[in-house]
């Protein structure tokens, strides 16, 4: 487990070499709740991105990894695949319990070492101290045990007050 409170971005952007390719991928902009009306439109903007995430991975770094990332893993319960669990884990976070009740969208650092994924949401932060202390959840949420028991690293942009999760993957 690497959970880290203190880690900052550019510490993380170091240590994976990071080459200046940068993608961003907007999911939803708007600072309001996500109602049923847009759903179907932003929840596609969701699907797109953890997908694009996926295929620029695969792209990238398929060769030297020997191991295709795919979002399927997740379904399947297949905990190898980190990225595909970072994803779909901080993602559903976002949807079901950030205050507009949806990613803003997803960023993606490419380095020559490793890489970065990060979720951003809009409007208010989350304690991410407090979730991990506690081990707090809602409904049927994990409150972090994947983050926990997970090899790759996961911090915050704020971890009193998070709007970022990222997610560093050095090799």
């Amino acid at each position: 487990m690497v959970l880290h409170f203190t880690k900052k971005l550019q510490e993380s952007l170091e240590k994976i070499g990071f080459s200046g390719e940068y993608h961003e991928l907007p999911v939803y902009e708007a600072e309001e709740v996500r109602s049923h009306i847009i759903s179907d439109e932003i929840i596609g903007n969701y699907g797109e991105a953890k997908w694009a995430i996926i295929d620029i991975l695969n792209e990238k770094y398929g060769a030297v990894l020997f191991n295709r990332f795919d979002l399927h893993n997740w379904l399947e319960k297949n905990k190898d695949d980190e990225v595909a669990y970072f994803i779909n884990e901080a993602g559903s976070n976002s949807l079901n319990y950030s205050q507009f009740l949806a990613p803003s969208g997803f960023h993606l650092w490419l380095g020559k070492k490793g890489f970065v994924i990060g979720i951003e949401q809009k409007g208010k932060g989350f304690n991410a101290v407090k979730i991990n202390e506690k081990k707090l959840k809602e409904n049927k949420g994990g409150a972090f045990r994947f983050f926990r028991e997970c090899k790759n690293m996961v911090f915050f942009d704020d971890a009193e007050e998070a709007r970022v999760v990222y997610f560093q993957v050095t090799f």
